[in-house]
């Protein structure tokens, strides 16, 4: 016959303490996790708000450009006009 020794048995019986700090971690990590996202959404927040920032400038560099005799360059503000009412289309 098979007789278990004492040690096998015990192993085999033996319960799992409870971790009493469990509650406390998983708390933890819910918090990194909040707090990882936050980042992230601050990063592409600055990201946006600088390549808006510098399309702004483009545009603003373009359309103060003079001819000679300090007329406006019809050319970027045309172009500028069309690329609005695109927009306004596509928007619609």
């Amino acid at each position: 016959m098979d007789e278990e020794t004492y040690e096998q048995r015990k192993a085999r019986t033996k319960r799992q303490k409870s971790d009493p700090l469990l509650k406390a971690r998983k708390i933890a990590e819910q918090r990194k996790a909040e707090k990882a996202e936050l980042i992230a959404q601050k990063e592409t927040k600055i990201k946006n708000e600088g390549k808006k920032q510098h399309d702004r400038k483009s545009r603003a560099k373009k359309l103060l450009k003079r001819t000679r005799k300090g007329q406006p360059v019809m050319k970027n503000v045309i172009d500028d006009l069309l690329g609005r009412i695109k927009s306004d289309v596509g928007e619609k």
